[in-house]
C-alpha cells in the first residue's frame, strides 16, 4: 500500500473538479493544514462545524474534505471570543487539515449537479441550466512501439485523455512502421547512431478537452520510451465540452409527484413549494443544488416549468410564479449527497493507486433546520 499526502488527494480532486470552475467569490481549496501532511484517514462532510471537528478528532482523522468551505469570510482576529473562531483554533490545535471543493464540484461534469439529477432519475439527455465555460476538444495522435503501447495508453487515460460523450478510456489504434536514423548526440531507445532503423509502431489517437492539453502531453513525454516522441495535435471544431450549474431534463411529472419523489430520495419529512396547483403537469424539470433562485430564468428560457432548489426567498418565489415557474425548495442539505458520492470517487482512486487510506463519512452532521 502507498502512503499519500494531502497534495496527492488535492491533485486528484482538482483534476475531477478544476479550481477554474469555481466562482470568484468562492474560497475553495486547502484552508487548514499543509499539503505535505501524510493522510491515513480522510473524513467527508458537507460542512465544517464543531460536531464535525469532534467526530474527526475521535476518529483520528488527518484531513476533512468538505463541500462547503470552512472559511467563507476571513476573520480579522483569531482569538476564542467567537464560536466560529473557536472551531478554527480547535482545527489548528488538533492538526487536522481541511480541504473544500464547492462551486467547482457544482459545475464539474459528474459532480454535484449530475449527482442530484441522477438521484431523481433524470434521463441522460439533460442540459446545463447555467453554462459558465465551454472549451474545444483536441485530438492527439502519438506513434509508439507496439510493446510499449499499453503503458502509454494507460498513462494518457490517467491524465484524462480518451473522452467521447459519456464514454471514457476511448482510443483508436493503427498499426504501421516507423523509420528513423539517430544522428550524433542522440541516445536512442533502440538502434545505433548513424544506422537506419525500422520499428513496428502503433498510432494511438485520443480526444481530450483543451484545458488538460499540457497534462496529456506530459504523460506522453514521461511514459514514452523514445527520447523524442512524435505526436500530432489537432483542434476538433465540431465538438465542445461545457461546464456549469444545475441540470434540466425532459421529465414528465406533476409537482405533487416530484414532491413525493424528493421526500423519498432525500429522506425529507417536509419541504416547501410554490405553485398554483400541485397537480400541474410539467414536461421539463430543472434541479439546482444549493441556493439557485437567481438562475431560474435560465431554466425557464430552456422550457422548464418546475425548478428545484434550496433557500428560496419569499420574493424570489413570487417572481418565479409570476413568470410561470413552479418551485420546490427541498432545502440546502440535499447537497449532503456529496458525502457518499465523493466516497465512491475516492475509493476508485484508492484502489487504482493502492493508497493506504481509510475513508470515513461524517455521521453526526444534520440539517440545521427542523420541522414541527
Amino acid at each position: 500500500m502507498n502512503q499519500i499526502t494531502v497534495n496527492d488527494l488535492v491533485e486528484k480532486i482538482e483534476r475531477f473538479a478544476p479550481p477554474y470552475l469555481a466562482e470568484d467569490w468562492d474560497p475553495i481549496g486547502l484552508s487548514f493544514g499543509s499539503k505535505d501532511k501524510l493522510v491515513k484517514k480522510v473524513m467527508l462532510a458537507l460542512d465544517v462545524d464543531a460536531t464535525t471537528i469532534q467526530e474527526a478528532k475521535e476518529n483520528h482523522v488527518d484531513l476533512i474534505f468538505t463541500h462547503h468551505p470552512a472559511v467563507f469570510k476571513a476573520p480579522k482576529l483569531l482569538n476564542s471570543d467567537d464560536t466560529r473562531r473557536q472551531d478554527y483554533i480547535e482545527l489548528i490545535k488538533s492538526d487536522i487539515a481541511v480541504y473544500s471543493a464547492h462551486t467547482n464540484i457544482d459545475a464539474a461534469e459528474n459532480g454535484m449537479s449530475d449527482w442530484l439529477a441522477d438521484a431523481l432519475s433524470f434521463p441522460e439527455n439533460r442540459s446545463i441550466v447555467s453554462t459558465i465555460r465551454e472549451e474545444f476538444y483536441k485530438k492527439i495522435a502519438v506513434y509508439v512501439p507496439v510493446e510499449a503501447a499499453e503503458k502509454l495508453r494507460t498513462a494518457m487515460h490517467e491524465a484524462g485523455a480518451g473522452e467521447v460523450g459519456q464514454y471514457n478510456d476511448v482510443s483508436y489504434d493503427m498499426l504501421g512502421v516507423g523509420h528513423f536514423t539517430p544522428s550524433d548526440g542522440a541516445h536512442p531507445d533502440r538502434g545505433e547512431v548513424g544506422e537506419s532503423e525500422t520499428v513496428e509502431e502503433l498510432r494511438i489517437e485520443m480526444l481530450f478537452p483543451e484545458s488538460i492539453r499540457d497534462r496529456v502531453i506530459q504523460s506522453i513525454l514521461t511514459n514514452h520510451p523514445y527520447e523524442e516522441p512524435v505526436y500530432d495535435l489537432y483542434t476538433i471544431e465540431n465538438q465542445k465540452k461545457a461546464y456549469g450549474f444545475g441540470r434540466i431534463a425532459p421529465v414528465e411529472t406533476t409537482t405533487e409527484e416530484m414532491i413525493t419523489q424528493l421526500k423519498e430520495t432525500f429522506n425529507l419529512s417536509h419541504l416547501r413549494y410554490a405553485g398554483q396547483t400541485s397537480s400541474r403537469i410539467h414536461k421539463k424539470v430543472a434541479i439546482f443544488g444549493g441556493s439557485g433562485e437567481n438562475y431560474y430564468k435560465e431554466a425557464l428560457a430552456q422550457g422548464a416549468t418546475l425548478f428545484i432548489t434550496g433557500d428560496v426567498s419569499y420574493h424570489g418565489a413570487q417572481d418565479m410564479l409570476r413568470d410561470g415557474m413552479d418551485v420546490i425548495d427541498p432545502g440546502h442539505f440535499i447537497e449532503s449527497i456529496f458525502v457518499p458520492k465523493m466516497k465512491e470517487q475516492l475509493n476508485q482512486w484508492k484502489n487504482l493507486h493502492q493508497w493506504d487510506l481509510e475513508i470515513l463519512e461524517a455521521r453526526l452532521q444534520k440539517d440545521v433546520f427542523k420541522f414541527s
